[in-house]
């Protein structure tokens, strides 16, 4: 008797054991990577501090430890991306050089600094690999600069040289080739030798995403360690040195090529590390001062009661300007913005140098690949990176069109990232070679690798993978009603194939179907994980760059990709491209969408060849044989030869869809009019992320489990079994 009393609690409680066990599987994926950066204040004007905070630093700031602090300003830059020349809301060398003079010639002790990506972007600068414009930051006076990940495009050599060509010191704390450093880790700047404690240390970090954000090769046997450990290490060298040394640093100026993306790694942020180097107590009563770049944001804000933040967006848009007063922990984080400079005279020495480099530029990129564009198409880094574009179709389009006659195997599908799609192409004016390079400005070549099915799942699992974007804390949508993706350099713009995907799931469930273009046929079939496919892209993802670690491999190399997207240009119909967005290729749709209310969701309809809009049209109907889904990840039997085909995958659970599916076999493929497509829901990408980073390594975290069937039937079991032991029990009393 006793054993039963002792037996019916375990029983009751076992199912909630159970399912507080499942509850505990589901939280499998490591969710540091999606958390959001902290709040911070943006910065539009030179007038007024960026941040609140920061204002009354005065008063709040000053302790004990920071008395005898002097005033201190700085000056500082980020993701210039080679904007020499001024335009519209884009400073330009020869202005920002005059806004340097003058603050210099109210404060001679002012610190001018630059976060990172100096001289890659436009083709003005890549015309001489940014070497013109590294002559042209000498001549301004920069103090420092950090390595960002752009400043290896141009190659490892060439990244070396910089530092050859430079008069002040090229810094990251945290590359490494062979073991040891490949820039210096930190620098001490004294502008003044007669005023004791108004030295700067400035120390330099890299984005070990650097890895992936450059083409491989171009950082071969690199390695990128954990930013915020390897800059803590670089500050205690520093004062355990200064203390051997009988010396005291008050000031340190972190340059963070880092940025604060929502897709980086929480662990790699800048906003992350300005946070751990607050709590850093050898830094306490110091002011630490962190400048950030890589995420091309405006922010401004504070941590802790020392740490002030800056970053200044990007394209020389504004620069970013601190100031402290005496005595003074936080700083008052400023932008200098482009409108605020309209009256500038720019610097005599430096417009000269830009001018000549403009000139020779213009002679080489004023010849003519088309007289009119019919059409804008769209560069902007809101849309190439975030769905499909006019620009990045046309693109595509070149790449695949190239690949029908320029290798040994036609091309199956076309693929390019939008973030190397970096300028628009405007509507009614003439199209130069100078505007192609604009677009294109990497030198990438054209490549084409076999993959497999399951290659081709993977990649684009990968390219919509991104979070989504949110706004005010709400999320913001398509023009299909679904949520938008965060911008991401690794989205694929594609041609040759369709995708269907619904950001609504988890991103390893976001794609829905995939089909691609037989080349020989026209016609649209559904991918087939098994099969060979033939993929031309830039040399860059054919490597495994942006992360996508699932292509690589042997190759085939064609001409520059401005080549072949030159010669499109010049005979394709563009107003065929007249729609910036057409949602024609990377389709958002939702998974449960059922526009004709027939109880069968458009995307099953779009798979089984029937019209999602027509209410006497779905999967089934006009005596078509059906399979009952089982709802389990497994393919169905291919009826003709009683094997599994995996051509084909289940249909997607939990959508208003009977979950029925059509008999098909592999000889009997679907027309483009058909648009039959193929689940691949349930891809799955498997990743971790390392503290230290190689190129080549570049994986994305996984982010979902699949829960054992087993667990739940237990738990009915138990709780059967508990309910008549129960009952048993109240008999017998």
């Amino acid at each position: 008797m006793k054993k039963k009393k002792l037996l019916l609690p375990i029983l009751l409680l076992a199912p909630a054991f159970l399912a507080s066990q499942v509850a505990a599987d589901e939280q499998t994926a490591p969710e540091t990577s999606l958390e959001a950066a902290p709040a911070s204040t943006n910065a539009t004007d030179a007038a007024t501090p960026a941040s609140t905070e920061a204002s009354t630093a005065t008063s709040e700031g000053a302790t004990e430890s920071s008395a005898e602090l002097p005033e201190a300003n700085i000056l500082h830059t980020n993701d210039v991306h080679g904007r020499i020349v001024e335009e519209k809301g884009v400073i330009g060398d020869a202005k920002l050089a005059a806004v340097i003079d003058e603050e210099r010639a109210k404060n001679p002790s002012t610190l001018v600094v630059d976060a990172g990506d100096a001289f890659q972007g436009l083709p003005i600068s890549n015309s001489s690999k940014g070497e013109e414009r590294a002559k042209i930051l000498n001549e301004i006076g920069y103090d420092a600069m950090a390595v960002g990940n752009h400043e290896f495009d141009f190659g490892l050599d060439e990244a070396k040289k910089y530092k050859e060509i430079l008069n002040f010191p090229l810094l990251s704390s945290n590359t490494y080739i062979n073991g040891a450093r490949l820039f210096e880790a930190s620098t001490i700047v004294d502008k003044d030798k007669n005023v004791v404690g108004d030295e700067f240390v400035v120390i330099g970090v890299t984005t070990p995403e650097t890895a992936t954000k450059t083409h491989p090769k171009n950082v071969q046997g690199v390695t990128f360690t954990d930013p915020i450990a390897e800059v803590n290490k670089v500050i205690d060298e520093i004062e355990a040195r200064a203390t051997a040394e009988g010396k005291t640093y008050k000031n340190y100026v972190v340059l963070a090529h880092l940025g604060v993306d929502t897709t980086t790694p929480v662990e790699w942020r800048g906003s992350t590390l300005a946070e751990e180097l607050s709590k850093n107590p050898k830094l306490k009563g110091k002011r630490v001062t962190v400048i950030d770049g890589h995420s091309h944001t405006v922010q401004s804000t504070t941590y802790g009661e020392n740490v002030t933040y800056n970053q200044t967006g990007s394209y020389l848009n504004n620069i970013g300007k601190i100031t402290y007063q005496a005595n003074q922990l936080l700083g008052n984080p400023q932008q200098i913005s482009a409108a605020s400079t309209k009256n500038v005279v720019p610097n005599a020495k430096v417009a000269a140098m830009v001018q000549k480099i403009k000139e020779q530029y213009d002679a080489e990129n004023a010849k003519i690949v088309r007289d009119n564009s019919p059409v804008e198409l769209n560069g902007q880094r809101e849309n190439v990176r975030v769905r499909e574009t006019n620009l990045g179709n046309v693109v595509a389009d070149a790449l695949y069109e190239y690949g029908q006659t320029g290798f040994s195997h036609k091309t199956d599908l076309a693929v390019t990232n939008g973030g190397g799609l970096r300028e628009t192409i405007a509507k009614d004016k003439p199209i130069t070679k100078g505007s192609v390079i604009a677009v294109l400005p990497f030198g990438n070549t054209i490549s084409q690798i076999k993959v497999t099915g399951q290659n081709i799942a993977d990649m684009f699992t990968k390219s919509l993978g991104s979070i989504l974007q949110e706004k005010d804390g709400k999320t913001v949508l398509d023009e299909n009603g679904q949520p938008l993706l965060e911008p991401s350099g690794g989205f694929l713009q594609i041609s040759g194939a369709k995708v269907y995907y619904d950001t609504t799931l988890p991103a390893e469930k976001r794609v829905l179907y995939v089909e691609i273009k037989n080349p020989e046929t026209g016609q649209y079939e559904p991918l087939n994980l098994a099969k060979d496919y033939y993929l031309t892209t830039n040399d860059f993802l054919a490597a495994g760059g942006d992360g996508y670690t699932m292509l690589g491999g042997a190759r085939e190399e064609g001409p520059s990709m401005d080549v072949a997207f030159a010669d499109y240009l010049a005979k394709a119909d563009l107003t065929a491209y007249a729609v910036i967005n057409p949602n024609s290729r990377t389709i958002s749709l939702s998974a449960s969408k059922d526009s004709d209310g027939d109880g069968v969701a458009d995307i099953e309809e779009i798979k089984q060849g029937t019209d999602p809009a027509n209410p006497k049209s779905y999967p089934g109907s006009n005596d078509q044989p059906v399979i009952p889904s089982t709802g389990k990840n497994e393919q169905p039997t291919n009826p003709s030869t009683g094997k599994k085909d995996q051509t084909y995958i289940p249909a997607l659970v939990g959508t208003n869809s009977p979950n029925q599916l059509t008999h098909q076999t592999k000889n009997t493929l679907p027309s483009a009019k058909d648009d039959k497509q193929v689940d691949a829901s349930n891809y799955h990408l498997s990743v971790t992320v390392a503290k230290t980073f190689t190129a080549g390594s570049a994986t994305l975290p996984e982010t979902g489990t699949t829960d054992s069937p087993a667990i739940y039937m237990l738990a009915l079991l138990t709780s059967v079994l508990a309910f008549f032991g129960l009952k048993k029990k109240e008999e017998s009393k």
